[in-house]
């Protein structure tokens, strides 16, 4: 019974998932592999500058962890980006088309501007 409701609930997901949820979730690792430390560069520029040491910990070790969560940074803001997109707060040219803060491709960054209604 557990395996047929996750079955049913993976499938609800799969089919009822817009193009921001599958392309975040898919393609979560690589670009979390890229996004997560340079997330971690632009909130601690400051300590990057002071000890450049941290350039080369922060590819070895937030990348990895970028990899590892990835997907599930990717669903999420894919999720996030496809609601936005249906309620009129986003626009999917900048969603897939650039790499600003509400980008598909920066799964890791978590805080982006929202639109407002017309």
């Amino acid at each position: 019974m557990r395996t047929l409701a996750l079955l049913l609930a993976l499938a609800s997901v799969a089919f009822l998932a817009g193009c921001a949820t599958i392309t975040g979730t898919a393609t979560g690792p690589l670009t979390g592999a890229v996004d997560a430390p340079a997330e971690t560069y632009r909130h601690n520029q400051q300590a990057f500058q002071e000890h450049p040491m941290l350039y080369g910990l922060d590819v070895l070790v937030i990348a990895p962890v970028g990899i590892v969560t990835g997907p599930v940074f990717g669903f999420v803001k894919g999720v996030s980006l496809d609601v936005q997109w249906v309620v009129g707060h986003a626009d999917y040219g900048e969603v897939f088309g650039t790499y600003g803060p509400a980008s598909i491709w920066r799964p890791h960054t978590i805080q982006w501007p929202v639109g407002d209604d017309d």
